[in-house]
């Protein structure tokens, strides 16, 4: 189905996450089941006691993606890792 994503507005090919209403074009839908993976690993890793830091970058990475795609600017300045 074509239409307007939720999430960043532009006209595409829409797709719905399981349990979830919203519908997104296949990036913002990449990068949300992308996150909540991460989130869920984050959650058990910390459970475990093992570190997350790299966990927490790329979602953060992802995410600073996702809002500039959105239209929106971070709210906090962005360190760019090597």
């Amino acid at each position: 189905m074509t239409g307007t994503c939720d999430s960043c507005d532009r006209v595409a090919e829409l797709f719905e996450l399981p349990g979830r209403e919203d519908k997104n074009c296949s990036a913002c839908d990449s990068d949300l089941s992308t996150m909540i993976l991460l989130f869920e690993a984050i959650n058990d890793a910390e459970r475990l006691g093992i570190e997350t830091g790299e966990l927490e970058c790329e979602v953060t990475e992802i995410l600073f993606g996702f809002l500039e795609r959105c239209g929106l600017e971070p709210s906090a300045d962005r360190e760019t890792s090597s």
